[in-house]
């Protein structure tokens, strides 16, 4: 799942932490995909680095679940139907645009639907200390935490999550983490194609799509 999808499990929780480490690991992932992570200690409960902790194992948990669920394998191989007539030559993989894509579009259709406040989301991630942050990464193996924090910033400021309820903007992000792997841009073609692809699967998946949010929580429990 993506960041707004993974805030919707925290986001009644009144600790900001909380959902600052269910989107760590992603975040983490898109600012240096190699780092590699200890097991961490257990924290003392009551403090912020407990809430990041849980936060963090939560991310975990609901990714396992969710890739294992039967909406996940049939909404991506729905998807990938059809991004093959689209992206017809390597590297560029319509299953891996399939995954990526049918968790942009997650996230699209909770904003669209009201189901996660995105100011709320940001404002959370603000109130996070960056010396707990800075705690909770050395546990982790991470030594140099400089340049996450430029990152995490530039995050924040931008508000980018806010324009995930247009298609458009969906395949400008898909567009961009592809290009962490095979550097390529979209053609005009693809991306014009990939619009039209997303559009149409987001009013497929409007409303049943919550459905695998329940899916996912019933298995929390």
């Amino acid at each position: 799942m993506n960041f707004l999808s993974h805030y919707y499990y925290t986001q009644a929780h009144p600790n900001p932490y909380y959902t600052m480490g269910a989107v760590l690991p992603d975040f983490f992932r898109n600012h240096h995909h190699e780092w590699k992570f200890h097991e961490i200690d257990v924290v003392p409960d009551g403090d912020d680095m407990s809430w990041l902790l849980k936060g963090w194992l939560l991310h975990i948990e609901v990714d396992r679940i969710f890739h294992s669920s039967t909406p996940f394998a049939d909404h991506t191989s729905h998807l990938r139907q059809h991004l093959v007539d689209v992206f017809t030559e390597a590297p560029k993989r319509p299953f891996f645009l399939a995954h990526i894509g049918y968790e942009l579009i997650l996230d699209a259709l909770l904003i669209q639907n009201k189901k996660v406040n995105t100011t709320k989301f940001y404002q959370q991630l603000e109130s996070c200390d960056s010396s707990v942050l800075d705690r909770f990464m050395v546990q982790l193996g991470i030594q140099d935490t400089r340049g996450f924090h430029g990152f995490l910033k530039r995050f924040i400021s931008s508000r980018y999550l806010k324009s995930y309820d247009r298609p458009k903007s969906l395949v400008h992000a898909l567009d961009q983490i592809g290009r962490r792997v095979w550097i390529e841009k979209f053609t005009d073609f693809e991306t014009n194609n990939t619009i039209e692809v997303i559009d149409s699967t987001m009013k497929e998946l409007n409303p049943a799509f919550i459905d695998v949010f329940h899916w996912v929580e019933k298995r929390l429990e």
